[in-house]
């Protein structure tokens, strides 16, 4: 099962994730939380499933890794690659922590200072030398990775 514990990763991702999550919240964002760090190839498989098989066989997929059943309308593209960062160590999912719930509204404010949280968490993450999945052609504003350029 996917983990969301920063020990899950390598050293020098722990280091970054660190001092990333330090300056969110300095930033008046610590209400983003971890979603996920490292998660098997057998997962990722599972993931990839999403979206481009039946609602039936990803379940099945599901059920053997010990994963919950997912509902028909769950049953969306949650990833674009069989490969991920997350296997290697190197990258970290977040959502924003808002009122109890998970949110990844892409225009939420809740440190009201008229920027969108999602943005200044991107920015955040380049300053701390992780890439941002924002700025992709397919963008996925809750996930930073190592910066390997």
């Amino acid at each position: 099962m996917a983990s969301r514990s920063i020990q899950d990763l390598t050293p020098r991702m722990q280091e970054r994730i660190t001092a990333f999550e330090a300056a969110l919240a300095a930033a008046g964002l610590g209400h983003f939380r971890r979603s996920c760090t490292y998660r098997s190839q057998a997962e990722q498989n599972v993931l990839w499933l999403q979206g481009r098989k039946s609602l039936r066989d990803v379940n099945a997929a599901r059920q053997a890794l010990g994963l919950p059943a997912i509902t028909e309308a769950q049953n969306v593209r949650v990833t674009w690659r069989t490969v991920s960062v997350h296997t290697s160590r190197e990258a970290v999912d977040y959502y924003i922590l808002r009122d109890g719930r998970a949110d990844w509204d892409l225009k939420v404010d809740v440190n009201q200072n008229d920027i969108p949280d999602w943005e200044e968490f991107g920015r955040i993450a380049w300053a701390c030398g992780l890439e941002w999945g924002g700025t992709w052609d397919r963008p996925d504003r809750p996930h930073v990775q190592w910066r390997y350029a």
